[in-house]
């Protein structure tokens, strides 16, 4: 099940896809940059520990991965505990 912050962890993660595919294109940049800072600003206030250790969101935050990529990482935690 999605809560809400994993459906913001989600869009999060997508407008960081969208800035690493940029390619140079500086306003395309801009815009989704402002999207991944306002994401980001709606986390923290809403849910301050969406990125704490072991979650979708700790991996998308401090490693950059896809949502997908994430929620790899967290399934492969929990099948080694």
């Amino acid at each position: 099940m999605i809560t809400n912050a994993e459906y913001l962890i989600q869009k999060y993660a997508e407008a960081i896809e969208k800035i690493n595919n940029s390619q140079g294109d500086r306003d395309y940049r801009t815009y989704w940059s402002g999207v991944k800072n306002t994401y980001h600003s709606i986390l923290c206030d809403s849910f301050p520990e969406w990125a704490k250790p072991g979650t979708t969101g700790y991996f998308v935050f401090n490693h950059e991965l896809t949502y997908d990529e994430a929620l790899h990482k967290v399934s492969q935690l929990i099948t080694t505990i």
